[in-house]
């Protein structure tokens, strides 16, 4: 069954990447959340990856999604004139879809960061998308988020709920 990784497909194809600055400071929230969720799985899996790494072939390296649909996301998202790491996160996103999908044991983590690519998924819902820079900050249309380490986005506090409503008050400079 792959109904994880079908909906996580769903998701990517319908995102309209056209972008939208009035969205940045949602945008840059869940992008800190999404290196929080990070730090967490990188611990748990022992890794020295960090922050944009492939967490399903850690966890289980044995359980990928299929090859077509990810083939079928690179395609996508290379039409959408995309960057490499986009693309990258994508593909994992989906691959931790394919753990879910095979019901494969995960590390224990804090329930706040079980799904890790959410974060993600909805900063590009929400025309977000990021490069990294070369001096170190991760750049989300005009914004610049420190990468910084695994341990300094290491926390229990969430950063931002998951929720249109929450996100919505964010960009209205609530």
């Amino acid at each position: 069954m792959t109904a994880h990784v079908s909906a996580v497909a769903k998701r990517i194809k319908a995102i309209n990447w056209s972008g939208s600055f009035d969205r940045t400071p949602s945008c840059v929230a869940l992008l800190r959340e999404y290196l929080r969720r990070a730090s967490w799985w990188a611990e748990a899996v022992k890794s020295s990856e960090w922050p944009f790494f492939d967490i399903a072939a850690a966890v289980n390296p044995a359980v990928r999604a299929d090859p077509g649909q990810i083939q079928a996301i690179e395609d996508h998202l290379s039409q959408k004139l995309q960057g490499v790491l986009v693309v990258r996160t994508c593909v994992r996103a989906l691959h931790f879809a394919a753990l879910e999908d095979a019901g494969a044991k995960l590390p224990r983590v804090p329930a706040s960061v079980v799904r890790p690519f959410e974060p993600l998924l909805m900063m590009f819902e929400r025309g977000g998308g990021f490069r990294l820079g070369g001096s170190g900050l991760i750049e989300v249309d005009t914004a610049g988020v420190p990468k910084g380490t695994a341990s300094s986005h290491h926390t229990d506090k969430t950063v931002v709920a998951l929720e249109p409503a929450a996100l919505d008050a964010l960009d209205a400079g609530a």
